[in-house]
């Protein structure tokens, strides 16, 4: 029996430091040692017992062992135990201590926790309720405006048709002039109020875009000359450089695409006092059926500011800028719907260069024919 008891409080030791990271995390780093002390005294004290009653008869004769035993037995047994009592449960009640104090942080931080978890639901569903009125509130804009654009466009019509007549009249200079100025402004705000029809359609994503067979080289060229006449007024030089497309067709939109270049080079005219606008058109293999084409309009006007311009690049954001226009909003919509984007090169008093990167299916190649 004392040899089993001997080794109980060896392996209680062992296992005690075993755990020696866990007991120290709950705080009670001084059980270890008052713990360990108790089973040491235990462990010496039933293990001197044993090797007196194993080993003493081959020492000191089996009646002197005996005598031995007995008398350490009377002497050490009462004060080993005290001692080693007291150690352990000294010890063993700040382990307590130490647990249940971990015990209460544990439940504190799940208390904690729950909280956090029921506060994220809360704002995650106030974001959700916002987000949900924020597409109502577009929707409801979006209808407004598409009902005003249509309304606007008769009468702004009607305006364009009776100065058109009118002009057709024997009229003086003055009224000439004054009736040419009247039919710009009516048409100019009647391209604004396309503008706004056309950017709630794309909002209320009531766009969809149509596939032809188009050659971006003519589309480039046929859109550069219906602003020839506007950039010859204010001095400027327009040129167009299509080699790098040369003849290829593609599958695509081509109204949208001319909707695009369009806004551009209306915006490098707005903003180039004088010099010259320059609009390149380049392709792009992406694999065996696709390819992207590039329209670079580039001007040399007042160019961009650093913030301005890093604002443009981030795509979006741009869109509430005062200096973006309705225009480039249209734009950006129109080539995410192309698989496509904006990009912006710019430098205050130098100009800038837009970039439109459209994303096209390649012509298929004649399918061989057997006669």
């Amino acid at each position: 029996m004392d040899v089993g008891l001997a080794t109980a409080a060896a392996i209680a030791i062992w296992f005690l430091w075993q755990n020696a990271r866990v007991i120290r995390t709950a705080g009670a780093e001084l059980s270890l040692p008052l713990m360990t002390g108790g089973l040491v005294l235990w462990g010496l004290y039933y293990g001197f017992q044993f090797i007196v009653i194993i080993f003493g008869p081959f020492v000191f004769g089996l009646a002197q062992a005996e005598l031995i035993a007995n008398n350490f037995e009377g002497a050490a047994r009462w004060i080993t135990n005290l001692v080693a009592t007291g150690l352990f449960l000294a010890g063993l009640l700040l382990l307590l201590r130490g647990v249940n104090r971990l015990l209460q942080r544990v439940q504190e931080s799940a208390d904690a926790l729950e909280t956090e978890i029921s506060h994220r639901d809360t704002e995650a569903e106030e974001l959700k309720s916002e987000a949900a009125h924020e597409r109502d509130f577009r929707k409801a804009k979006s209808e407004f405006l598409m009902g005003l654009s249509h309304e606007l466009r008769t009468p702004l019509n009607g305006v364009i048709g009776l100065a058109s007549l009118l002009s057709n009249t024997n009229l003086e200079n003055d009224q000439r002039k004054l009736l040419t100025t009247l039919e710009h402004s009516a048409q100019a705000m009647l391209s604004r109020v396309s503008d706004v029809f056309d950017l709630s359609l794309l909002e209320t994503e009531r766009v969809e875009l149509r596939s032809a067979l188009f050659v971006p080289q003519d589309v480039s060229r046929a859109a550069v000359g219906l602003f020839e006449p506007l950039a010859a007024e204010k001095g400027l030089t327009l040129t167009c450089d299509c080699e790098d497309m040369s003849d290829q067709a593609v599958i695509g939109d081509p109204v949208r695409v001319r909707q695009v270049l369009s806004h551009l080079l209306s915006n490098a005219i707005k903003f180039t006092p004088s010099g010259s606008i320059a609009v390149k058109v380049s392709s792009k293999s992406i694999d065996a059926d696709h390819v992207a084409v590039s329209f670079s309009v580039s001007d040399t006007g007042v160019g961009m500011s650093d913030s301005v311009l890093e604002q443009a690049n981030k795509g979006p954001v741009m869109q509430s800028g005062a200096q973006s226009g309705i225009g480039l909003s249209i734009c950006w919509r129109l080539a995410w719907l192309m698989d496509g984007g904006l990009s912006f090169q710019s430098e205050a008093d130098k100009g800038t260069t837009a970039t439109a990167t459209l994303r096209f299916q390649v012509e298929p190649a004649p399918a061989d024919e057997d006669f």
